[in-house]
C-alpha cells in the first residue's frame, strides 16, 4: 500500500465497489442454485466480504494516521527553538553509548551465568536420579461386561484412550493453525461451519409401501369387516381406505425430519445459551474416541442413556455433532409434540411414539405396531443411528428406573429377522450437579403431573436461563456388539432361543401398558430383551459419575440427619471418596473436601441445607422434613444405588435372631435374598450374567475382611451349626452320607467395635425409608378387603396413612412419602399374586385376589415386610 492518502482513498472506493459486485454475483447465484444451500453460502460470503471491507478500511485509516503524525513531528522539529540543541544532542549521544556498554556487559554476565547453571543441572541429573511423581489416574468408566462381551471389551480402547483428561465441551478452542481474524472472532460460527455434513434420508414413503404395513392394514380391515353386520363390498373398501389414511396419519405424526442445517444452527445456539446456566458440560475424550472408531464400522449405533432431564437428548446430539459422529434419531413421547417445540424437536431428530397403550386395545392395534416396527426397520436399514431411553420417562427419585422393553424389543426383532447384521449398543450415563428440570415433589406427594404445553415450555426455558445449575457430566460407555451379547447368552444357557426360560432369581413382569406388554415382540425373545435391558441399566448406574451434591446429600441423610460440623463432614467425605476410589467409581469433583462441601452447600441452596453457628462452630443441617427432604433424597439416591447391597445386608442382620450372638452365613444370605426380592422393582442388585447369591457372598466377605464389620467365628460344634446342617439336609438327598462334610459352615459375629456398629447403623438408613413405604402399603391393603378401589384413591389412602404415621412417629423418615415407591410396592404385590389390577383406558382398578381376600392374608403380607423395618 502506498503512502499517498489519495491513493488510499481510491483503494477504499474500489473495495466498496468489489463488495457490491460480489453481492450482485451472490444474488444471481442464489436465483440459479438450490435455495437453502445457496442462501447459506451467500450468507457466509456476505459476512466474509463485509469483514474484509472493514479490515481494509481500518488499515487505510491506520496508514493515514501514521502519515499525519509523521508530518506534524517534522513541522514541530523544523520550527522548535534550538538554543541548546547541540549540547543536548551531545548529551544524548553520550548517554546512548553508556547504555549500550551496560547492556553488553549484562548480556555477557547473563550468558556466563546460564552456562554455569546448565552445567550444574547436567551434573545433578547425572549424579542423582530424578524423583518420579506418579499421578493418580482417574478410573476409566463404562467398559463393557467382561463376561458377556469380551471381544467388544478388547476393542476400541487402549491405554492412551484411558489416560486422556476430561474436557469441557463448552470451552471450545480453535485449532493451532487457525490464526485468521474471522476465525478468532467468530469461533463458534467457524466450528459449526467446519462440521462434517451428513445426509439424513427420509423413509416415510418407503414405510407406506412396505409389505408388513400393507398386511397389517388388510388384517385390521378384515377383522373390522367380520365384526360388523355389514357384508357390502363397498363397506369393506371404505374400511380399507380409512385404515390406509390412519396409517398415513400415524406415520406423519411419528416421523422425524432430521435436518443438517437445523442441527448446525442449534449447535451454535447451544454454544451461546448453555454457558448461561451451566458452568461446564464434561465428557471424557477417550470415550468420544471410542465412538468415532465405532462409527467407522458402518453398523448402526444404538444410544441408551439414563433419563434425568429434557436436556439429555439435546446435549447428547450436540456432543455427537461436534465430534463428527452421525446424530441419532431420538424416540420421544408424544406428550412432547407441542406447538413449535414439537416441530423443533422433530427437526433435531425426534420421532414421537405413544407413551402408554391400552392393554386390551393395544393388542388389537396391528396398524400402529406395524407403522412403528416398519419405520424403525427402515431407519436402521437407511443407516440412521437410534437413541431412546430404556427407563421410558425421567426418573422421579434419582435412582435408575426399571427398564421398559418396547423399543429395544423392536431393535432385537430387526436384528433377529436379518434386517441388520449387527448393531453396537452404547449405554450412556448422565448426571447433573443440580437438576435442570426442577424437582418432582408435587408428583411424589400425589398431585397429577402437569402436561407439557407451549406456555410451560417457555416459562421453563426462561427460568433455566436465569439460574445456575453447575456442572453436567455425560459418560459414553464402551459400545458392544448386540450379536455377541445374544450369542453369549445363548451359549451360556442363561437364555435359550427359542422357547428359552431365564434362570434369574428375581424376575418381574413387564408393564402391560408398554409396547412390550402389547405383543410388539415375539414371545421367544422376551427373556432375552429383559436381560439385555437390565444389563444396560446396571452398567449405566455403575458408570454414573458422583457429583458433590450427591455426596453431601447422602452423608447428611444417612450419617448426619441432625447436622454436623464442617470438620466431621470433611472426615466423612474423605472416607467416602476413598471408598468410591476403591470401588473404581469416578468422582465428578476435585479439590479439598472442605471446599467441595462449601460448594455443594451453596449449590443445593438454603431450601435443602441450612448452615448455622453453634458455639463458634459452623454446623450444617439437612432440611429433613416434608417436602424438602424429597428433593434432597433425589440427590442422595445416586449413591444409595452404589451402597444398596451393603445396606440390605445390614438390615438383614438386624432381622436375624442373634440371641446367641452369632450369625450363620446361609441364614444371612437367605434373608438378604428375601429382602432383594422385596426391592426388585427399586434396584438391580446384580447383572443378569451374575448369580445373586455369589454377589451377596462377595459383599459379605468385603464387610468381613476389609471393613471388619463382622468377625468370623470358627467354632464348628455349636447348636447353631447343628441346626444349619439339619436345615440343609432337609433340602438335599437324605441318602447323601457325606453331605455334612460338604456344607461350609461359616459363622459371623457383629464386631462390637463402636465404629463397626455405627457403620451398620448408617448403612441401614439408606434403604429403610423404602421398607417403611412397602410396609405401610401392605398395611393399607386392608382397605381392599371385600371391595375395589381406583389406583388414585388407593394411592391417596396410602399417602395419608404414611403421613399420619410420620406425625405419630411410626414412620421415621420423611422421604418414605413417595408415590413412585408406592406404585412399585403395588407392582410387587401384584407380582406375588396378592392383588390384581384391571386396566381400561386410563383407569386402573385394584382389588385383592379371590384366594387372598381376607384380613388375615393382608396381615401375613404386612408381617412379611415389617420384619425388616
Amino acid at each position: 500500500m502506498c503512502d499517498d492518502p489519495i491513493e488510499i482513498a481510491r483503494i477504499m472506493l474500489f473495495s466498496v465497489l468489489g463488495v457490491n459486485v460480489a453481492l450482485v454475483a451472490g444474488l444471481f447465484a442464489f436465483l440459479k442454485l438450490d435455495v437453502i444451500d445457496t442462501l447459506y453460502g451467500s450468507l457466509q460470503l456476505f459476512i466474509v466480504l463485509q469483514f474484509t471491507y472493514f479490515i481494509i478500511i481500518l488499515q487505510g485509516v491506520n496508514k493515514m494516521v501514521d502519515i499525519v503524525t509523521n508530518r506534524v513531528f517534522d513541522t514541530y522539529n523544523r520550527f522548535s527553538p534550538s538554543n541548546n540543541h547541540h549540547s543536548e544532542s551531545l548529551a544524548t549521544l553520550t548517554t546512548l553509548r553508556r547504555f549500550s556498554k551496560d547492556q553488553k556487559f549484562k548480556k555477557a554476565l547473563t550468558r556466563e551465568a546460564d552456562i554455569k547453571a546448565r552445567e550444574a543441572q547436567l551434573f545433578h541429573i547425572k549424579e542423582n536420579a530424578p524423583e518420579v511423581q506418579l499421578m493418580k489416574r482417574r478410573p476409566f468408566m463404562g467398559l463393557s461386561c467382561q463376561n458377556c462381551t469380551l471381544t467388544s471389551r478388547e476393542s476400541l480402547v487402549n491405554k492412551t484412550t484411558e489416560t486422556l483428561a476430561l474436557k469441557n465441551i463448552l470451552d471450545y478452542q480453535l485449532p493451532t493453525n487457525s490464526n485468521g481474524f474471522l476465525q478468532r472472532t467468530f469461533s463458534h460460527l467457524h466450528q459449526v461451519c467446519q462440521l462434517k455434513k451428513y445426509n439424513f434420508p427420509q423413509v416415510a414413503d418407503l414405510v407406506l409401501q412396505d409389505g408388513r404395513l400393507k398386511d397389517a392394514i388388510e388384517k385390521t380391515t378384515i377383522q373390522q369387516f367380520h365384526d360388523s353386520n355389514n357384508s357390502d363390498e363397498e363397506f369393506y373398501q371404505r374400511l380399507l381406505k380409512n385404515n390406509r389414511q390412519r396409517a398415513k396419519k400415524l406415520l406423519f405424526d411419528m416421523r422425524s425430519t432430521l435436518s443438517d442445517f437445523l442441527l448446525r444452527f442449534t449447535s451454535w445456539v447451544c454454544y451461546k445459551l448453555l454457558p448461561c446456566f451451566l458452568t461446564s458440560v464434561v465428557v471424557h475424550p477417550g470415550q468420544v474416541e471410542m465412538l468415532k472408531k465405532a462409527a467407522k464400522s458402518s453398523l448402526p449405533l444404538i444410544f441408551l442413556p439414563l433419563h434425568r432431564s429434557h436436556l439429555d437428548y439435546i446435549l447428547i446430539s450436540f456432543i455427537l455433532l461436534n465430534n463428527d459422529i452421525r446424530s441419532p434419531l431420538v424416540a420421544a413421547g408424544d406428550n412432547l409434540r407441542i406447538p413449535f417445540f414439537g416441530s423443533l424437536l422433530r427437526g433435531l431428530g425426534a420421532f414421537f411414539i405413544k407413551r402408554r397403550i391400552d392393554p386390551v386395545m393395544g393388542r388389537k392395534d396391528h396398524v400402529y405396531k406395524a407403522v412403528l416396527h416398519t419405520y424403525m426397520n427402515m431407519c436402521l436399514r437407511a443407516g440412521h443411528n437410534i437413541e431412546f431411553f430404556l427407563e421410558g420417562g425421567r426418573t422421579r427419585t434419582g435412582k435408575p428406573c426399571m427398564p421398559k422393553y418396547g423399543i429395544l424389543s423392536v431393535i432385537l426383532e430387526t436384528f433377529m429377522d436379518g434386517t441388520i447384521e449387527d448393531a453396537l449398543l452404547v449405554p450412556v450415563s448422565v448426571n447433573y450437579e443440580k437438576l435442570v428440570d426442577g424437582n418432582f415433589i408435587r408428583e411424589q406427594l400425589g398431585q397429577p403431573k402437569e402436561m407439557e404445553t407451549f406456555g410451560t415450555a417457555v416459562r421453563g426455558i426462561w427460568k433455566v436461563l436465569n439460574s445456575n445449575y453447575g456442572m453436567m457430566r455425560i459418560d459414553f460407555n464402551q459400545p458392544f456388539s448386540l450379536r455377541e451379547l445374544v450369542k453369549t447368552f445363548n451359549a451360556n444357557g442363561n437364555i435359550v432361543i427359542p422357547n428359552g426360560v431365564s434362570n434369574k432369581v428375581l424376575k418381574s413382569n413387564p408393564s402391560m401398558s408398554s409396547l412390550y406388554g402389547t405383543d410388539v415382540v415375539s414371545e421367544p425373545h422376551k427373556n432375552l430383551v429383559e436381560s439385555i435391558s437390565k444389563h444396560i441399566i446396571y452398567d449405566c448406574a455403575q458408570s454414573t459419575s458422583v457429583m458433590s451434591t450427591n455426596a453431601l446429600a447422602y452423608l447428611l441423610l444417612t450419617k448426619f440427619r441432625d447436622g454436623a460440623s464442617i470438620e466431621k463432614l470433611v472426615v466423612a467425605l474423605d472416607d467416602l471418596r476413598s471408598e468410591l476410589n476403591y470401588a473404581r467409581r469416578d468422582i465428578g469433583f476435585t479439590g479439598d473436601s472442605i471446599d467441595v462441601i462449601n460448594y455443594a452447600v451453596e449449590k443445593l441452596g438454603p431450601g435443602l441445607i441450612r448452615k448455622e453457628k453453634h458455639n463458634n462452630e459452623d454446623i450444617i443441617k439437612p432440611i429433613a422434613i416434608l417436602p424438602n427432604v424429597i428433593e434432597l433424597s433425589y440427590y442422595s439416591n445416586t449413591l444409595v444405588t452404589h451402597f444398596v447391597l451393603e445396606s440390605v445386608i445390614a438390615i438383614a442382620i438386624e432381622a436375624i435372631d442373634k440371641s446367641s450372638g452369632n450369625v450363620i452365613h446361609q441364614e444371612l444370605v437367605e434373608n438378604v435374598q428375601e429382602l432383594c426380592d422385596i426391592l426388585q422393582y427399586e434396584f438391580l442388585f446384580s447383572k443378569p450374567c451374575q448369580s445373586l447369591e455369589h454377589v451377596i457372598t462377595s459383599c459379605v466377605d468385603d464387610l468381613v475382611y476389609r471393613k471388619q464389620i463382622f468377625l468370623v467365628n470358627d467354632e464348628q460344634d455349636t447348636e447353631l451349626n447343628s441346626r444349619s446342617r439339619r436345615l440343609a439336609r432337609q433340602l438335599e438327598d437324605e441318602d447323601d452320607e457325606n453331605f455334612e462334610e460338604k456344607v461350609p459352615q461359616k459363622i459371623y459375629k457383629v464386631n462390637p467395635n463402636k465404629e463397626a456398629v455405627d457403620t451398620l447403623k448408617y448403612l441401614r438408613v439408606a434403604v429403610t425409608p423404602l421398607i417403611e413405604t412397602y410396609a405401610v402399603t401392605a398395611f393399607t391393603l386392608d382397605k381392599l378387603v371385600g371391595r375395589q378401589l381406583l389406583e388414585s384413591e388407593l394411592i391417596n389412602d396410602i399417602l395419608a396413612e404414611i403421613q399420619s404415621q410420620l406425625s405419630s412417629g411410626g414412620v421415621e423418615y420423611g422421604e418414605s412419602v413417595s408415590v413412585d415407591t408406592i406404585k412399585n410396592a403395588l407392582k410387587l404385590y401384584q407380582h406375588w399374586g396378592i392383588i390384581e389390577c384391571h386396566s381400561e383406558k386410563k383407569l386402573r382398578l385394584y382389588y385383592l385376589k379371590e384366594s387372598q381376600d381376607g384380613s388375615e392374608f393382608v396381615k401375613a403380607l404386612y408381617h412379611r415386610v415389617q420384619k425388616f423395618r
